[in-house]
C-alpha cells in the first residue's frame, strides 16, 4: 500500500515538472516572438523589383588630340632669325608642338609675367595693400599689376620689381614656383620657361580673390592701342572665335630696321569647344608680321583638327 502512494506521489511530481518545464518554454517562446514583433528593426520590402533601372552616366567626351608639329616645322621653316617656339595643350597637358625651345632668348618686357604673380601672390596674402601707391606717378599697386601686363610702357614694373627686390625675386621663382633653370634678374628665358609661367596664371591657384582675377585675365585680353599696338603679333592672327590672352616683348632697332626681340607669350582658348592652348614664341630678327601669320597657321591647323575629329566621330557611329 505504501509502495502505490509513494509511486502516485512520483508520477504527480513528474508531471509538475513537466507542466513547469513546457510553461517556462512557452513563456520564453511568446518573450521571444513579443521582442521580435515590437522591437526589433522590420525589414523594408523590396522595392527593387518595382523600379526602374538606374540610366547608365554618360561617357565622358574624349578631347581631340591635334598635332601643331607640321605647322610649327612649316613656319620655322619659313622664315629666317632666330626662334624659339612651343605649343601647349593645357587640356591634355602635353606639348603638341616644338622647336628650339630650350634655347635662351632676351625676355625684353616678359620679365614682367614674374613681378606681376608675384605681385599678385603678395596683395593675396595681405602683405601688400592693393591700393597703396606704386610709383611716381600715384598709380595704386593694383592698377600697376593691371598696366604692366596691358601696356608694357606703363612704368609700372619697374617700380614694382624694385618693392620686391631683385634677388629676392630670382629666389621666389626658384624655390616658390619650383623654376630653378630661371633667372628673372638676367632678362633671359626659353620658351619652355615662358610657358611655364603662363601656365601658372591659367591655373592661378594662389590667387583667389575673384576682384584679383578678373583683373588679371582683364589685363591679358583687353590691351588698347596706346603708343604702341601691344596685340599686333599673336593675336592679330586670330579670328573671333578666339580668345588670346596675350603679354608681347620686344625690341625695334631704327638703325637695322629689325625687331631684335619679337616674344609674345598668349594662353589661346577656343569657347565653342572649351579647348585651351599656351603658344609662345621667342625670336630674334623676326617681324611681327610673321608671328602673327603663325597665329593665324595655328587657328586653321586647330579647326581643321577639330574638324578632322569630328569625321572621325561620325565614321565610327556610323559603323555602330
Amino acid at each position: 500500500m505504501v509502495s502505490k502512494q509513494t509511486s502516485k506521489r512520483a508520477s504527480i511530481k513528474g508531471f509538475i515538472k513537466i507542466f513547469l518545464l513546457f510553461a517556462i518554454v512557452a513563456s520564453f517562446t511568446a518573450l521571444v516572438i513579443h521582442v521580435c514583433v515590437n522591437y526589433l528593426p522590420k525589414k523594408e520590402p523590396d522595392q527593387s523589383q518595382n523600379q526602374e533601372p538606374e540610366p547608365e552616366p554618360e561617357p565622358e567626351p574624349v578631347i581631340p588630340e591635334i598635332n601643331f608639329q607640321p605647322t610649327v616645322d612649316a613656319w620655322v621653316n619659313s622664315v629666317g632669325g632666330n626662334k624659339g617656339v612651343i605649343v601647349y595643350d593645357i587640356d591634355l597637358d602635353k606639348v603638341a608642338g616644338i622647336y628650339n625651345a630650350d634655347a635662351k632668348f632676351a625676355t625684353a618686357s616678359l620679365y614682367k609675367l614674374y613681378v606681376v604673380y608675384h605681385g599678385y601672390r603678395l596683395v593675396q596674402k595681405g602683405e601688400w595693400d592693393r591700393n597703396a601707391v606704386a610709383n611716381g606717378r600715384g598709380n595704386t599697386i593694383l592698377e600697376c599689376l593691371d598696366a604692366a601686363i596691358r601696356s608694357s610702357d606703363s612704368g609700372c614694373a619697374e617700380p614694382l620689381w624694385s618693392k620686391i627686390g631683385h634677388s629676392h625675386l630670382d629666389d621666389v621663382v626658384n624655390y616658390e614656383f619650383n623654376m630653378m633653370s630661371v633667372t628673372v634678374s638676367s632678362l633671359s628665358a626659353t620658351a619652355r620657361e615662358i610657358k611655364d609661367m603662363m601656365l601658372m596664371f591659367y591655373n592661378h591657384t594662389e590667387i583667389t580673390d575673384e576682384s584679383l582675377i578678373a583683373v588679371m585675365k582683364d589685363s591679358f585680353l583687353n590691351q588698347p592701342v596706346t603708343t604702341y599696338n601691344w596685340r599686333q603679333g599673336l593675336p592679330t592672327g586670330f579670328s573671333a572665335a578666339a580668345k588670346v590672352y596675350n603679354k608681347v616683348g620686344w625690341n625695334y632697332s631704327p638703325d637695322a630696321r629689325a625687331w631684335t626681340i619679337y616674344d609674345d607669350a598668349a594662353i589661346v582658348e577656343f569657347p565653342a569647344e572649351n579647348r585651351h592652348f599656351i603658344v609662345v614664341v621667342m625670336s630674334g630678327y623676326v617681324p611681327y608680321q610673321q608671328i602673327a601669320r603663325f597665329g593665324s597657321e595655328f587657328e586653321a591647323a586647330y579647326h581643321a583638327g577639330i574638324t578632322a575629329a569630328a569625321s572621325a566621330d561620325s565614321a565610327s557611329d556610323s559603323q555602330n
